[in-house]
């Protein structure tokens, strides 16, 4: 009697586990897709501000239209993640369904065996009967095994009734929880359609757009060179900057004990050195240097809209936030230059030992050149557009005298 209660208790208790185990796994996968549905919302509400200026009266500009892809791709992103709950929802309303009915079975089962034993009670009759069933014993060890037995065997059948009990109560809970997962469905179909109304609405806004842009086709060309030549002049100066902030470094290293070689003819202090490994170790987790992000332009070649094969290759990636936002450093260091430069505003260069980052087209600038500066202090405001009201930060990473793509960086 004990190594049958013993196995029954077993296979409960690895039933459960099972169950737990399967449940955590769906809702892991739930977690991460509310993450990700989270991360698209907020990538849409971002653009959605920096298209909220646009006037009825006029054209979408290239920055809008960029925005405008951006929104487009979150909210196909958004929609497949909007699916992809949908399939988990059906496969954990499938999977409840199987539960329920395997359960089912075993609670059929396990009446089928209480009232097998209730018949065995009843064959046995009166208290009596069991009375007599003990001094039937031929010696007293067997009276007393005969007691046990039958108090195992009473205690068993409550035992029995406890675990019927707490079957149909778990069962319950599964009916219950299809009905939810039957409305969560239905909400996230209803989320679906809206999706696609919205994504439609945005195709014919970028339709529309291009197709004005299309026909300036000309003046966009001739905007191009003058970005190309404005971008050059940033990259001259920058670049005289960090080599002379390299030169500075290299002196102040000169003799030094614990001094670091970082090629290129340059070498680092230790306090330097320390600070630039501190910066490389946290590559993918620098925060953003503004709170509400779109990337506009990566880093390397982007198309332009609306001219047909005409390429722009940005040097950093330009980065799309609200208004009046406040611009941020990405990681502690030392201001080691403020210049004003046509075309991109104020421009803050940081250094982080033998790594820098570039913050411009700022409006106003809150930190002057060697004041030092710790991860996420502001240092200024970005520049709003006169004419169409738009706000972006170009951004750029630079190792010794090379600049990286940026946002690999990034947290």
């Amino acid at each position: 009697m004990l190594v049958r209660r013993f196995k029954r208790l077993f296979w409960l208790f690895a039933l459960l586990l099972a169950g737990l185990q399967l449940d955590a796994q769906t809702s892991d996968k739930k977690t991460e897709l509310e993450s990700e549905k989270a991360r698209l919302q907020k990538e849409i509400s971002a653009a959605n501000e920096l298209l909220s200026k646009t006037r009825k009266d006029r054209d979408l500009t290239q920055g809008e239209l960029r925005a405008l892809e951006k929104k487009l791709k979150a909210r196909e992103a958004l929609i497949r993640n909007v699916q992809a709950q949908v399939r988990e929802s059906e496969s954990e309303i499938m999977r409840l369904e199987r539960d329920i009915a395997e359960k089912d079975r075993e609670i059929d089962q396990m009446m089928q065996e209480y009232a097998g034993m209730l018949r065995q009670a009843q064959q046995r009759g009166s208290t009596e009967q069991a009375l007599r069933f003990i001094l039937g014993a031929e010696n007293l060890s067997m009276a007393i095994k005969r007691m046990n037995y039958l108090r195992q065997y009473s205690e068993f059948r409550k035992e029995k009734v406890e675990e019927i009990r707490l079957y149909q109560e778990a069962q319950n809970k599964r009916v219950a929880s299809i009905e939810v997962e039957r409305n969560l469905q239905k909400e996230l179909l209803g989320q679906e359609l809206r999706q696609k109304q919205l994504l439609a609405q945005e195709r014919a806004l970028q339709a529309k757009a291009l197709g004005a842009l299309k026909k300036k086709e000309g003046q966009i060309a001739s905007g191009i060179g003058k970005k190309r030549q404005e971008l050059a002049k940033l990259e001259r100066q920058i670049a005289a900057i960090i080599k002379e902030e390299l030169r500075k470094q290299r002196d102040a290293a000169a003799g030094q004990t614990g001094a670091k070689d970082v090629g290129g003819g340059y070498a680092l202090t230790p306090e330097a050195a320390a600070l630039a490994k501190d910066f490389a170790a946290n590559r993918g987790k620098l925060p953003w240097p503004v709170e509400r992000a779109v990337v506009l332009q990566t880093f390397g070649e982007n198309a332009v809209p609306g001219a047909a094969g005409v390429t722009i290759k940005n040097p950093g990636i330009d980065i799309g936030t609200p208004a009046k936002s406040t611009v941020r450093a990405v990681f502690q260091g030392e201001i080691a230059s403020v210049v004003n430069v046509p075309g991109a505003g104020k421009v803050v260069l940081i250094r982080h030992g033998n790594y820098f980052t570039v913050y411009s087209n700022l409006a106003e600038v809150f930190v002057a050149k060697g004041a030092k500066v710790t991860t996420k202090e502001a240092i200024g405001r970005v520049m709003e557009d006169s004419e169409t009201g738009a706000s972006v930060l170009h951004f750029e990473l630079w190792m010794n005298t090379q600049n990286q793509d940026p946002k690999p960086w990034l947290n």
